[in-house]
């Protein structure tokens, strides 16, 4: 058992203990009664712990069980994904291809457009003297 589960156990056990022991001296009643509300009291917390008992077993199993079916979950859709990833892939590869195409054909157009800017623009004046 864990630190913090005995600790809430134990405090319960304290409290209960207190708390019947604050009634049975706040009240007056004779030996025989004050036994009988012992041994009620006692039988009562001892049912109570083992409730308690119990549904900390019950909750145990349904943390793992829940984590189990986390991570069968995680794996399934970490598998989803990269079969869409696969599948996305193959849909733009030829997309990509025409990119490519287009980036080279922007590239001769510049380069075509740069050695133009190179030549001496011919202007009115200098057709005339030729």
């Amino acid at each position: 058992m864990k630190k913090e589960q005995k600790s809430v156990l134990i405090g319960f056990a304290i409290g209960s203990i207190v708390t019947a022991a604050a009634t049975l001296l706040s009240t007056p009643k004779s030996g025989r009664e004050i036994r009988k509300d012992i041994k009620d009291s006692t039988y009562k917390l001892k049912q109570t712990m083992t409730d308690v008992k119990k549904e900390g077993i019950s909750l145990k199993e349904q943390i793992i069980q829940v984590s189990k079916e986390g991570v069968d979950a995680f794996k399934e859709v970490a598998t989803d994904l990269k079969e869409d990833i696969k599948s996305w892939r193959k849909e733009i590869e030829p997309n990509i291809e025409n990119i490519k195409n287009d980036v080279e054909e922007i590239n001769e157009t510049v380069a075509e457009l740069q050695e133009e800017s190179k030549e001496p623009v011919k202007t009115k004046e200098t057709a005339d003297t030729k």
